[in-house]
Parts: C-alpha cells; structure tokens; sequence
C-alpha cells in the first residue's frame, strides 16, 4: 500500500501512527501537488492523505483510513474494546478535526502567505480558546486523550496540539495552553509515548521546513 503523505500536516500523522503501531510496510509518498489535476487523478478530492491499496483504490480522508487499517489490521489495536471508550476517542477525534484545527487554520494559512480576512485572524484566537475550553472538560486522565490507553483520539489530538503550541507563539500567545491544566498534563505527558513522539518529530520537521525557526 501507497500513503500520499506530507510530514506536516496533522492527518496525515494520525494514519502513521495506526501504520507504526501496527508495524504495516506502507510507503510514503509526496502527492504530485495539492489539488492539482495530476493529484485528482490519483484522489478526487485533492487533499492528504490519501491510501492507495494494493488494487489501486484510493481511500481518502484521515479518519477514514484509520478505521480501514484498525479492520484489516486489528491487532495490536488503537481502539478501545468497551463501546463508552470508543465514543469517547471519536468524540476526542472530532474535537480535533471539527474545533481545534478549524480555528487553527486561518493562522496557518496567513503564515503561508494566503489571503485572510482580518476578521478570520482576530476571530482564532478566541475560536481556539473556546475548542480548548470545551476539550478541558471531555478530556481523558491517565496522559491519554480517551480510555486510559493510546488510541487513534491521540493522533489526531497530540498532532492538533502540536500545531496549537507550534504556531500560536507566532502570535504573540507564548502559552497557548495556560489556563488548561488538564489539556497541559496531557500534552506533556503524551509527547513521551515513543509513537506519539516518533509523529510529532516527523510534523516538527515540517513546520521547520514551512515556517522557519
């Protein structure tokens, strides 16, 4: 199997911490540009990542691709065995994927030079601190995002995190996570799961490579 994969962004991390955990022999690929024809010939949608499996389908979309290898690989397992567990690593997920990196993106996109609205930039900050809010009260203990144990909730929210506390110093908030103390603990303490810190390396790199410093 092929991953069109870009080492900075968040969802393509998620599927290569399924894909480490797993120990699969998938190859990484850049994707021929960003929703550039070539690419869409490859993956409709243009976006990473994007699976490529042995008989040439293409799955796109993180999540889905997460539940792919969790059903054809299913052991060793980033999915909780109890059904409460596992709604709450998917409610952990789509935090992630639906408030914290929303409000994250215009700054992203500002810092790559795209045309934002003033009124998007202003607007992140205290998007992002009403995400972090939420995401202090439905957090798990015990240094995981959901049942005491890594699940795919951590690659999406340690990848997420990482973006947080990587790009909004660039904005004047030195401490994005002050006034959160258990999204605090959290983020200190996952950063020492060596797959965890194995993603967040890969993504650091990245933002090195696009942003400097």
């Amino acid at each position: 199997m092929k991953l069109y994969n870009s080492n900075l962004s968040p969802y393509t991390a998620r599927v290569r911490l399924l894909c480490n955990v797993k120990g699969l022999n998938i190859e990484y690929v850049d994707p021929p540009g960003f929703r550039t024809d070539a690419y869409r010939k490859i993956n409709p949608i243009g976006k990473i990542p994007a699976l490529e499996l042995d008989d040439g389908t293409v799955l796109p979309e993180s999540e889905v691709i997460c539940e792919y290898l969790e059903d054809m690989f299913p052991t060793p397992t980033l999915r909780p065995a109890d059904a409460h567990d596992r709604a709450q690593a998917r409610l952990i997920a789509r935090m992630s994927d639906l408030y914290i990196m929303p409000a994250v993106r215009p700054l992203v996109f500002k810092l790559f030079g795209r045309e934002i609205s003033p009124q998007a930039v202003t607007e992140a900050i205290p998007n992002l601190n009403a995400a972090l809010k939420d995401l202090e009260a439905l957090i798990g203990e015990g240094g995981y995002a959901a049942a005491k144990q890594l699940t795919h909730a951590d690659g999406a929210l340690a990848a997420s995190l990482m973006f947080v506390t990587a790009i909004l110093p660039r904005f004047d908030v030195p401490k994005p996570l002050e006034g959160y103390p258990k999204v605090a603990a959290y983020w200190t303490a996952i950063s020492k799961d060596k797959h965890i810190a194995k993603i967040l390396g890969e993504m650091q790199e990245g933002i090195k490579k696009a942003f400097g410093g």
